[in-house]
């Protein structure tokens, strides 16, 4: 995951709910999250962000400035 324009508020969580991070995300930085079953995501502003899932990337239709709540899995 990482900034593209502009900076973005980010939550990430382990299968146990555990935080993995909660914090800023700013334009160019990247952060890796991993767990063995999923991971759950909170993005301030997700249209800002390039979100990779398992190698692959997601495509960006996320609205300008919507909070997002994503859940991803070892098979996404």
């Amino acid at each position: 995951m990482s900034g593209r324009s502009g900076r973005s508020w980010i939550s990430a969580k382990d299968h146990d709910g555990r935080i993995l991070f909660d914090g800023l995300l700013d334009n160019g930085e990247t952060k890796n999250f991993t767990d063995k079953d999923q991971i759950t995501l909170v993005l301030g502003d997700a249209s800002v962000l390039q979100l990779v899932v398992n190698g692959k990337e997601v495509p960006d239709d996320f609205p300008p400035g919507q909070v997002e709540r994503l859940t991803y899995s070892r098979g996404d």
